[in-house]
Formats: structure tokens, C-alpha cells, sequence
């Protein structure tokens, strides 16, 4: 790509790899980079499954409710709270990071940038005062990328369409058990992916 092309990009929506982030910041030299907020709220839930797991091991009791852990608190019904609590009752700490990833969660709720900055700060501080090791560590990278996590609220940017893309991709190549025939895998894309009036038109052009 030209430098004229690669100066006029004004931002670049990754996720939190330092290795694509420093990437996009050599070649696109002039963008704000903006960390997508499903992987910044994955990486919390992240953290907190491994201090779960941690629980675990050490106390020798499992409890199956990483799906419940994974959801919003808007999300859970009367009865998945009901469930949560045995969890809760055993790993005290395991409720105060669950909580913590609530906050996080509400830097993305904020009208605005400077509320999400204060947001922002609170998730940063609750992180920092709970004595939880990884939950200290999300404290430090939220710190670290909070203006690339801030850079959301300057127009919204998010890899959902990707993502989406990517993974009905991964569906198909699982579905025809991995890609043995390149070309063939290709027009299996084109014509799973592509609009109708385009398809259309291409098969018209190659007849």
C-alpha cells in the first residue's frame, strides 16, 4: 500500500496483541488505535476464570457455572443468581472480580468519553485494591490501554463484523474438515458469503 494510502487511514480497530497493535501503529502511522471492546471485556473474563480455576484446584470444589460468570448481570434471570450463589458463598473473592468485570463492562455504557474515563479510573482502582493477582493485572493493562480503549468513543469502532466474518469461516472449515482443495474452499466462501446480485454477476462473467 502506498504511504499516501496508509497516512490517510485514520483508525485501526484491533485487539489487545501488543505485536498487532505495534503493527498497525508502523504502518498506519497517523491512526488512533482502538482496541475492540469484546476482547477488552474477554480478557477480564479471562482473568477472572483463571483465578476461578485457581479456587478450584486449591479447595478441591468445582462448581458449573462459567456460563453465568461469562454474562452481563442484566442478563441473569432470578434463577441463574440462585445458582451463582453456592459459588459465591465458597470464593468470596471469586464475587468481588465478578463484580469487577461489571464495572469494566461499564466503561462501554458511558454516554460519553469523559464518563467513560471516570468509568475507566473506578475499574482501574477496584482492580488495584482487591489483593486478587489477576485481577491486579487486568488493573495494569486497562492502565496501560486506556487511551486505545477510550478511542472507542470517538466514533465506535468495533471488529463485530469481522469477528462475525470470521467466525462463520471457521464454521465452514470445520464443516468440510479443514480445506484440502484451496480453490474449491474459495467459491464455497463466495457463494456462503457473498451477496446474491454479486454472485450473480460473477457467474455471468465467467460463462
Amino acid at each position: 500500500m502506498p504511504l499516501e494510502d496508509r497516512l490517510a487511514v485514520k483508525e485501526v480497530c484491533t485487539d489487545m496483541d501488543a505485536f498487532y497493535i505495534n503493527v498497525a501503529l508502523e504502518v498506519f502511522p497517523k491512526a488512533k488505535i482502538v482496541l475492540d471492546h469484546y476482547h477488552v471485556i474477554a480478557w477480564g473474563l479471562h482473568q477472572m476464570n483463571a483465578f476461578k480455576q485457581i479456587l478450584e484446584c486449591v479447595s478441591g470444589k468445582k462448581f458449573r457455572v462459567r456460563e453465568l460468570l461469562m454474562k452481563s448481570i442484566h442478563e441473569l434471570s432470578g434463577e441463574d443468581i440462585k445458582k451463582l450463589e453456592p459459588c459465591f458463598r465458597a470464593f468470596p473473592d471469586l464475587k468481588r472480580a465478578w463484580k469487577i468485570i461489571h464495572e469494566v463492562r461499564k466503561i462501554y455504557w458511558q454516554k460519553d468519553w469523559r464518563r467513560a474515563y471516570s468509568q475507566l479510573r473506578k475499574a482501574v482502582w477496584l482492580c488495584e485494591q482487591s489483593e486478587i493477582t489477576e485481577m491486579k493485572d487486568l488493573g495494569k493493562t486497562l492502565k496501560k490501554r486506556k487511551m486505545e480503549i477510550l478511542n472507542y468513543y470517538i466514533s465506535g469502532t468495533s471488529n463485530a463484523k469481522t469477528e462475525a466474518l470470521h467466525g462463520r469461516f471457521e464454521t465452514m472449515k470445520r464443516l468440510h474438515c479443514g480445506i484440502r482443495n484451496v480453490e474449491r474452499f474459495a467459491k464455497r466462501l463466495m457463494f456462503c458469503l457473498l451477496p446474491f446480485p454479486i454472485l450473480t454477476q460473477l457467474f455471468t462473467q465467467s460463462v
